[in-house]
């Protein structure tokens, strides 16, 4: 009778079964995904050590390590400087590292790398990219081409076509546009950049713009409202949210026009944006305040030209008396 052999102890994965035991695991990081200048930024990383020990946390930036935490030595913490990156010591440990304020030159890639102690010195990494913006210092402004009327109103007629011209101030990176019309979001029939310079910081920056031409139809307007509401909205991820509107009035006959001061034409206004009270247009009033406003105007106009004729009237007949 045959007798079968023995087979080898397999050694490898015995190893490999008390390596999944005792290492570490489920690393993983959360670096914002933008954050704005001057900022205070925390950078995590989480693992699962099981029954490991932890030898060392190392940080990089673009691959260049700026940061340490090895739990046996003292102090634990040991910063480089790479990249100017001011690390708060005192609020950074083995699970986080604290920016004090980051600037541009700090965006980019960020990489936590955590190793387990002897015997298996087990080491695992994950990274994340960060964006640090310039954000604009002001509102967006809305100019409106293409527009009837007095200069402190604002009219468009039933079916004209105008432009809205919506400017941002610079930043980095450039601001996304959101257009809408009484609530109707439409998109931009153009965009544009312009490269600027921020001398005192020594960065570069860019000037926005978009266009939306809008036809005055049934589409965004009813009879029973007789009022355009063009909003311009920009944002920079969830950093950033500014906004800007102007609010027009639509003659349905082009003759209302005229009843202004002999339809005299104001190319552009501008309307600059307010966050806290976004419906900040000066239309106030109908057709027939501003029809009755007209006849005022022309009535003291007409008065002031008959006390002026006359007064020199009287002038002259008394100079003719007096020779």
């Amino acid at each position: 009778m045959e007798s079968k052999g023995l087979k080898p102890f397999n050694w490898f994965a015995l190893f490999n079964l008390f390596a999944q035991v005792i290492c570490l695991k489920d690393l993983h990081v959360s670096v914002p995904e933008a954050v704005a200048v001057g900022d205070r930024v925390t950078l995590s990383c989480f693992y699962d050590l099981e029954n490991a020990a932890l030898y060392s946390v190392r940080w990089y930036f673009e691959n260049e390590e700026f940061y340490r935490y090895v739990p046996k030595e003292q102090p634990p913490t040991r910063v480089f400087k790479v990249f100017d990156i001011p690390v708060d010591v005192q609020k950074s440990t083995e699970h986080r590292v604290v920016i004090r304020s980051v600037t541009r030159s700090h965006s980019g890639s960020y990489m936590c790398e955590v190793s387990a102690d002897a015997p298996l010195f087990h080491t695992e990494s994950s990274s994340g990219t960060m964006l640090v913006a310039d954000l604009p210092k002001s509102e967006p402004i809305i100019t409106i081409q293409g527009m009837t009327g007095m200069e402190s109103k604002r009219f468009v007629n039933r079916h004209e076509t105008f432009k809205a011209h919506c400017t941002s101030g610079p930043s980095h990176p450039a601001v996304n546009f959101t257009w809408f019309v009484n609530g109707i979001k439409l998109p931009p029939t153009h965009f544009g950049l312009r490269d600027t310079n921020d001398f005192l910081n020594a960065v570069s920056m860019t000037e926005s713009w978009s266009e939306l031409l809008v036809q005055v139809d049934n589409h965004i307007l009813t009879p029973s409202n007789r009022k355009l509401i063009v909003r311009c909205e920009t944002n920079i991820y969830s950093l950033y949210r500014g906004a800007a509107q102007v609010e027009l009035f639509v003659l349905w006959d082009p003759r209302e026009a005229f009843w202004h001061d002999g339809g005299k034409v104001s190319p552009t206004i501008d309307q600059r944006g307010n966050r806290g009270d976004p419906d900040n247009s000066p239309l106030t009033g109908g057709v027939a305040n501003h029809h009755r406003e007209s006849l005022i105007f022309k009535f003291k106009h007409n008065l002031i030209d008959t006390i002026q004729s006359l007064v020199a009237t009287l002038f002259f007949s008394v100079l003719l008396v007096m020779l």
